[in-house]
């Protein structure tokens, strides 16, 4: 038992830690709602995984506006392209989030996996951001 109460100890001060660090890294990517609320949840698994779920919608809506500008934006052969590679990034984001996740883990489990797909989310919203920048 107490090997067990470590372990999840341990996990959760990870994920405590990695969301907050990836957060600091990644500052600019997530909005200031985002911090302020995660500064109120005292820790509490359930709020942080609110907090990032508020933070997913917006990151998502944000990966989508880009990506509808972007499409609108490129010639046919190029726009077949990125609906296939945007079709294929879902499936990969959905495998890789997954693979960090122990099936056998606690509740800082759920932190992980939603962690990095707002972490993905976030960073491809970016990614297309900069391509609608690129000359065509």
């Amino acid at each position: 038992m107490t090997r067990y109460v470590l372990r999840l100890s341990a996990l959760l001060l990870l994920g405590l830690l990695s969301i907050r660090a990836f957060a600091c890294a990644e500052e600019t990517m997530y909005s200031h709602h985002y911090d302020q609320c995660m500064d109120q949840t005292g820790g509490v698994t359930v709020g942080m995984l609110d907090c990032i779920a508020a933070e997913h919608a917006r990151q998502d809506k944000q990966l989508n506006d880009n990506y509808r500008k972007l499409m609108a934006a490129l010639p046919a052969k190029r726009r077949q392209r990125l609906q296939t590679a945007q079709r294929l990034w879902l499936k990969y984001r959905a495998a890789n989030c997954s693979a960090y996740v122990d099936p056998d883990g606690g509740t800082a489990e759920s932190l992980v996996a939603a962690d990095c797909e707002l972490a993905s989310t976030a960073a491809r919203a970016a990614e297309l951001a900069k391509l609608q920048a690129e000359p065509l």
